[in-house]
């Protein structure tokens, strides 16, 4: 259908174009965020935005479905817009990187898509940065993702946050003994999730699961704290692959408190996300004040396998829209502005002077409408400059400032403009 000139110019809803500061602190995000991945190890892959739906849909829930971009080609295929990327990573080690060397550790920073209701912090178009440690199945393995999302939050400058850590296969253990169905799982684990306990104790009933499988589900929503609730959890668990998801946990979290993290975590059994591929440990993240994560991932063992050679994973996705929303006005000051405007008669050894400056990390722009010297000035301090450079065309040098003008030598401006960068 043609909208016609109406919307000609303008964006449909959930999606804006970032520029200025705003441009600047998502691009300061996603670099802190690779360069902390890349410190442990992490190793970017990039996806494609678009993909075969049938691929995207497999393991995320059917909500996530619901809320996913779907098109036609030419040929008749349904395609779709990336709504995950952990499914992405899982058939691209499942078809093309499952002969490398384990385990592999990769990260990637990339915008997704989802058709949801638009909330504070999070548009249609969004950007999630994440990495997956794929091919081994250990509780160290399990800490060290944790941890990396404790150490990502603490890298983009959130003071306020807690990562709250739940047990999928504990939950599985529990619905594993009754005669469920994807409806009355389905069920269930909303209601756990959203910690509704009437609406939880009636899905029991009505699934006709009682006894101890039961009283354990009807447990969760308040088995929520420190290392307590692993005792609380015990003494409910009605099996032994209960037992062994607890196990588990425990050794996870006394790896975080190696770590030195412990304290930023929380014990949540009720902690049970509605995607289809979590099989062990899944967690959130959350900045004080905010209700809703910023952060989530798990371990995933049996995702990899649809696509190809079986593997274990585990991983989590930021949404970095939102943790900038998070910090508000409190993250780290953005120097967007230049830090030097050169202008007047500039040939080779001025150019030479500025790629030098460049070379020492420093913000240079050249004047390319010949402006005169107040013009000029005028536009460095509407930018925010440090100052504006003026060449004579001779080789003598004026530094004009907000306290005045000077002749400067090259040598003097050297050295000064390195005790200018923030």
């Amino acid at each position: 259908m043609d909208l016609g000139k109406a919307h000609l110019g303008r964006l449909p809803n959930g999606v804006k174009d970032l520029f200025g500061e705003a441009a600047a602190r998502q691009v300061w995000a996603e670099r802190t965020l690779e360069a902390t991945f890349a410190g442990w190890g992490y190793s970017n892959v990039v996806t494609p935005t678009i993909e075969y739906y049938d691929n995207l849909a497999l393991g995320v829930d059917s909500q996530v479905r619901g809320m996913t971009y779907r098109f036609f080609d030419r040929e008749g295929h349904t395609l779709a817009l990336r709504p995950d990327i952990t499914v992405q990573i899982a058939r691209l080690v499942g078809t093309k990187l499952f002969g490398e060397p384990l385990p592999l550790r990769l990260c990637y920073i990339a915008n997704v898509f989802r058709y949801g209701e638009l909330q504070s912090g999070q548009q249609r178009e969004f950007t999630q940065a994440g990495l997956e440690l794929i091919g081994v199945d250990t509780a160290e393995a399990d800490a060290e993702v944790v941890t990396m999302s404790v150490v990502a939050f603490q890298a983009l400058g959130l003071r306020e946050f807690q990562v709250s850590l739940g047990q999928m296969a504990f939950f599985r253990a529990l619905v594993a003994m009754g005669p469920l169905g994807p409806v009355g799982l389905a069920r269930i684990q909303e209601a756990v999730n959203s910690k509704n306990l009437p609406a939880l104790r009636q899905i029991l009933r009505e699934e006709g699961l009682n006894g101890e499988a039961g009283r354990a589900l009807e447990a969760l929503p308040s088995l929520c704290g420190g290392r307590e609730v692993l005792a609380q959890a015990r003494r409910l668990s009605p099996n032994q692959a209960a037992h062994i998801a607890l196990d588990r946990l425990a050794r996870v979290y006394d790896l975080l408190a190696v770590y030195g993290v412990a304290d930023r975590v929380i014990l949540d059994l009720g902690e049970v996300p509605g995607m289809d591929y979590y099989t062990g440990i899944t967690f959130k993240g959350y900045a004080r004040g905010l209700g809703f994560p910023l952060l989530s991932g798990g371990r995933y063992d049996d995702l990899i396998s649809r696509f190809g050679t079986a593997l274990p994973a585990v991983g989590f996705g930021l949404e970095v829209e939102r943790c900038l929303f998070a910090l508000g006005e409190t993250g780290r000051p953005l120097s967007l502005p230049p830090h030097l405007v050169v202008g007047g008669v500039w040939g080779a050894p001025v150019l030479a002077l500025v790629q030098e400056l460049r070379e020492k990390g420093l913000r240079v722009e050249m004047d390319v409408l010949g402006r005169e010297e107040r013009a000029l000035a005028a536009y460095a301090r509407e930018r925010g400059a440090r100052g504006t450079l003026i060449s004579d065309g001779d080789g003598r040098l004026a530094l004009v400032e907000p306290s005045g003008r000077r002749a400067i030598t090259r040598e003097t401006l050297l050295a000064e403009a390195m005790t200018w960068q923030s």
